[in-house]
């Protein structure tokens, strides 16, 4: 339970696209090529690299319960516009603002903002229906999920065990690459929400958060760099992850084993041992530098 909470805003794309959907017919998309010839070496691979991001991502989740012992208020207007995902029409603009607006919608939805969360799940169902990933999903799921809305440890087993089906579904067509690009969008837009809070509610737990990042930083190169597809965007997050590992490369990182806190019923993890430091100036550069490359992203 601790593991799956861990990595939620990438649990809420599954309810995202199981819940309120938008209207109209999708504009026409670019197509993501795909390398078809991938061997089950390599897919396990990467399988094992995706669940080590899902298991050291700072959730919004996680952040939000940070945020709350230090006071902080609610601050939508550092996410995603929604008025932007009409703008988003090929494959890989999709994939990485999926991933984006499903990082917002958790966000919204732990601060009990209801409006908030019903645009950002309207624009995560219409991102995932242009993507079709709503094809892995059924009316039975849907009926299960809405039938423990108020069983959060239920509903979080339902949505995690939609998700994967979601990630085997893009597998199976050879469209994990998709998933890849959903990872770092949500990795990226996780690393701004708690890169821009401390500009204003700073705290050592926070901090600490940011740094730890450092690990599933590489992990996330590892996955992106396997994939051989001609694509400029995902080009770009190659390059976009890369500027990110330089400036993380003197951050020191925690040692020690997990450790895990209830705050208000979300699970937090961190580490014992020694704790990550990331200095003023180092933090700076990484709030800068994620707000850069997040920005790129929405726009």
């Amino acid at each position: 339970m601790i593991a799956m909470r861990t990595y939620s805003w990438l649990l809420t794309l599954a309810v995202a696209t199981l819940l309120t959907a938008c209207g109209g017919d999708p504009p026409a998309q670019d197509t993501l090529n795909v390398d078809s010839a991938q061997d089950s070496a390599m897919k396990a691979e990467r399988m094992k690299k995706t669940k080590n991001i899902f298991y050291n991502i700072p959730s919004p989740m996680e952040t939000a319960a940070l945020l709350k012992k230090t006071g902080a208020a609610y601050n939508g207007k550092i996410l995603n516009d929604v008025k932007n995902v009409d703008t988003y029409t090929s494959a890989s603009q999709q994939a990485l603002n999926l991933g984006v607006y499903g990082a917002d919608l958790s966000y919204a939805s732990v601060f009990n903002h209801t409006q908030e969360s019903m645009f950002y799940t309207s624009c995560s169902r219409k991102l995932a229906d242009r993507l079709s990933v709503t094809s892995a999903f059924n009316d039975s799921t849907l009926e299960l999920m809405q039938s423990k809305m108020n069983d959060r440890d239920a509903l979080l087993d339902i949505i995690s065990e939609t998700y994967w089906s979601v990630d085997a579904y893009l597998k199976d067509n050879d469209r994990d690459n998709i998933s890849a690009l959903m990872i770092a969008g949500g990795w990226v837009e996780g690393l701004y929400i708690a890169t821009q809070i401390s500009t204003t509610n700073d705290s050592p737990e926070l901090r600490q958060r940011i740094a730890e990042q450092k690990l599933s930083l590489n992990d996330l190169i590892s996955l992106i760099d396997s994939y051989s597809v001609e694509d400029p965007r995902l080009e770009g997050v190659k390059v976009d992850l890369a500027d990110l590992q330089k400036l993380f490369a003197d951050v020191s990182s925690t040692t020690g084993g997990a450790t895990a806190t209830e705050e208000n019923g979300v699970t937090v993890v961190g580490s014992t041992g020694t704790a990550a430091s990331l200095s003023d100036d180092q933090l700076a550069a990484i709030r800068e530098k994620t707000s850069s490359i997040r920005n790129s992203y929405i726009n």
